[in-house]
C-alpha cells in the first residue's frame, strides 16, 4: 500500500509540474506579445508626423493648400478636434476595448505565420491618433 501511495504522489507531482510549466508558458507568451506590440507601435510611430499642428502642416502640404484654404481647414480641424477627442474619451474608449479584445481572440486562432501577417496588416492600417485611439484606417490603395 505504501508503494501505491508513493506512485500516486509521484503522478500528482508530475501533474502539478506540468500545470506549472504550462501556466509559465502562457504568462511568458502574453508578456512577449505585449512587448512585441509595444515595439511595433513604437517603430510605426517613428515614421509618422507628430499629432496636432505639425501633422496639420504635413496634411496641408500634401494637398497643396493655399493660405486661404489652410486657414479654413485649420478652423474646421480645431473646431472638430474637441468633439473627436471627447468621443475617444467616452464611447470611443469602449469601442477600442471591444476592438482590441476581438483582435486578440482572432489572433489566438491563427498560426504564428498567420499572426505575423495579421499583425503586419493591422500595423499598416493603424489610426493616426495619439494613444492608439480610434478605429484603424483603411489600407492604402497601393496594395
Amino acid at each position: 500500500m505504501s508503494e501505491a501511495r508513493g506512485a500516486w504522489r509521484g503522478r500528482v507531482a508530475v501533474g502539478l509540474l506540468f500545470v506549472m510549466v504550462f501556466a509559465a508558458g502562457m504568462v511568458t507568451e502574453a508578456t512577449v506579445r505585449r512587448l512585441r506590440m509595444r515595439h511595433m507601435h513604437a517603430s510605426v510611430e517613428k515614421h509618422r508626423a507628430p499629432f496636432g499642428a505639425e501633422r496639420d502642416r504635413h496634411f496641408a502640404e500634401e494637398l497643396g493648400l493655399d493660405s486661404a484654404q489652410r486657414a479654413r481647414v485649420d478652423s474646421v480641424l480645431a473646431r472638430r478636434r474637441v468633439q473627436i477627442d471627447s468621443f475617444w474619451k467616452g464611447p470611443g474608449h469602449s469601442l477600442r476595448a471591444i476592438m482590441d479584445s476581438t483582435r486578440e481572440e482572432v489572433r489566438a486562432v491563427l498560426t504564428p505565420e498567420q499572426r505575423a501577417r495579421f499583425d503586419r496588416r493591422h500595423m499598416e492600417g493603424r489610426p493616426r491618433h495619439p494613444g492608439d485611439a480610434g478605429p484603424p484606417m483603411p489600407p492604402s490603395s497601393s496594395q
